[in-house]
């Protein structure tokens, strides 16, 4: 009979032991959790929806950016969740915890450095001179002694000055505005990122010609992430991953075959 008691009193105590141990153990990861969206969570990512970055075509979605988005969120284990803004919201968004990666074509510079981190590159900055289609500009040494439009405030006004000689640089306040120079003669080119140039080259009034194309392998392009964002070297991983077996190279040919190989990534192997 006692030991009857001692069993029913020693089931009792290991049944209390695992209520309570079940009530205070530590609550699963939620999807929001660095740790959840690093093993099968949602990974939010910035986009604005511009082509080539990020842009559908009859409801799909498409873009160089949105393919390496992807690539990235399936090796974390993620569910990628994008979320279109404009460009100049994107870095607030991130700040606030409304999205975890920003991935619309942005240059890595020691500016944005000092509140953002960079994943490893993905592509490079390609810059571009637009020249009416009868311009005798045809290679980088014929930009000496222009006029070169730019748009105010972005990084090619800086690009400018420091690689070429003797360029007048004619600011404008926007895309159409430069063109608008070359229209009136104040300027013999526009100097800007060369994905962008279709759509300005399809609605300019005069006709236009990407006269010359170059990549930047001083101005390497990655995902933005916040500062101290655990997943940085998984992402980092991911990415070095889709470079060497092929992945990068096949999106980059589908968006992007007209482009010289950056030696960046032929340092990588490719």
């Amino acid at each position: 009979m006692n030991q009857i008691k001692y069993v029913v009193a020693g089931a009792m105590a290991l049944l209390l032991a695992m209520v309570i141990g079940g009530y205070f153990a530590d609550p699963a990861p939620k999807a929001t959790d660095k740790e959840s969206a690093a093993a099968g969570g949602t990974l939010r990512i910035g986009v604005d929806g511009t082509e080539p970055a990020f842009y559908k075509v009859d409801g799909v979605a498409k873009g160089f950016d949105y393919e390496m988005a992807l690539g990235v969120a399936e090796g974390l284990g993620s569910k990628p969740e994008f979320v279109v803004m404009d460009f100049s919201d994107l870095f607030t968004a991130l700040q606030a915890g409304e999205i975890d990666m920003i991935g619309a074509q942005v240059t890595e510079t020691a500016e944005r450095k000092k509140d953002f981190d960079f994943t490893a590159p993905y592509f490079v900055t390609y810059l571009s001179f637009l020249t009416p289609e009868n311009s005798t500009i045809k290679k980088r040494d014929d930009i000496n002694g222009k006029n070169i439009a730019v748009v105010e405030g972005t990084i090619h006004e800086r690009y400018l000055t420091e690689q070429y000689e003797n360029v007048n640089v004619v600011k404008a306040p926007d895309e159409d505005s430069a063109v608008k120079a070359i229209e009136t003669g104040k300027a013999d080119a526009f100097f800007y990122d060369a994905p962008y140039t279709a759509p300005i080259i399809s609605r300019a009034p005069i006709p236009l010609k990407e006269a010359i194309v170059y990549p930047a392998d001083d101005a390497p392009i990655g995902f933005v992430i916040k500062k101290g964002d655990e997943r940085k070297k998984a992402m980092d991983d991911v990415l070095e991953q889709m470079i060497l077996n092929g992945d990068w190279l096949k999106i980059k040919k589908e968006y992007f075959k007209e482009y010289p190989l950056s030696d960046v990534f032929k340092d990588k192997g490719v």
